[in-house]
């Protein structure tokens, strides 16, 4: 769903699928679309969500920029592992690392 979301609300050519789809390629620019129900009320839960692995891929995609979008209540999740610490761990270092957009 979100990604036929994305589909329509991007301009035409823009490329639109999931990290996996998209390994061994590269872009000026990508968006990366962490947007869900926040924690583990998610769908696939905050083992999908934060892979670590899935973000490594889809951020070194982007040869000039990286945009991450998120849902920014993900971020008070409550960890119950030490594997949930390490993931939001990485949340926190990319929300560090970025602007946020004004009402966000």
């Amino acid at each position: 769903m979100q990604v036929k979301w994305l589909q329509e609300a991007l301009p035409d050519g823009a490329k639109v699928a999931s990290v996996d789809k998209f390994q061994g390629q590269e872009a000026a620019v990508v968006v990366i679309s962490l947007c869900t129900s926040p924690g583990e009320s998610g769908p696939r839960g905050i083992g999908f969500v934060l892979d670590l692995n899935r973000i490594n891929v889809a951020i070194s995609r982007a040869q000039r920029l990286a945009i991450v979008v998120a849902d920014p209540r993900l971020a008070t999740t409550s960890c119950s592992t030490i594997d949930q610490m390490e993931r939001f761990n990485l949340f926190s270092r990319l929300k560090e690392n970025t602007r946020s957009v004004p009402g966000s």
